[in-house]
């Protein structure tokens, strides 16, 4: 069946018969039809226009779509190679603070070692030095005594002796 046009329907002529339709009415009922037809056509136009709108911005949506699906699967790996390296990084940082902990420690387990290496050597020369000490107060000691030893002997013994002059004749002299 063919679509019928709004003129097809004004301009159909029928044929006339005795006690047919009034033709005034018949041709007002037509026009009716006609009308509505054509307004029902030209919305019918529009509507597949603005489909046609529709069915294009719904393409563009679509690639609008497709085109976030795939910028936010782009973001989300690149989110997680960043948070991967990032974490990589955190790591190697963790690593090296802990490799220089572990060399700071060593290096100070290393300068504690040579103070009390210093320090026990210190107190062996302190020792040393304490018993030079005591041998040489012990032998000033020793010195002390001996001179007050001489000392001692020296007062009980005359130092002088006192020389009385020679007789002339082979006598003494008395005095």
């Amino acid at each position: 069946m063919s679509e019928l046009a709004p003129m097809d329907i004004l301009g159909k002529k029928f044929g006339r018969e005795f006690r047919g339709y009034a033709p005034v009415e018949v041709q007002e009922y037509l026009t009716e039809v006609a009308t509505t037809i054509e307004a029902l056509v030209r919305e019918r136009g529009e509507l597949r226009q603005r489909a046609h709108h529709l069915e294009h911005e719904l393409g563009a949506f679509r690639e609008r779509e497709t085109a976030l699906k795939e910028a936010l699967v782009a973001a989300q790996r690149s989110a997680e190679t960043t948070l991967a390296a990032a974490r990589g990084e955190a790591q190697r940082i963790v690593d090296e603070g802990h490799a220089l902990a572990d060399r700071l420690v060593e290096e100070a387990n290393g300068r504690v070692q040579n103070i009390e290496r210093v320090i026990n050597d210190l107190r062996t020369r302190r020792r040393e030095v304490r018993a030079e000490l005591n041998r040489l107060v012990e032998l000033v000691q020793g010195l002390v005594q001996d001179d007050q030893a001489r000392e001692r002997e020296e007062r009980s013994t005359a130092q002088l002796t006192l020389l009385r002059p020679q007789a002339k004749n082979g006598t003494e002299s008395q005095g």
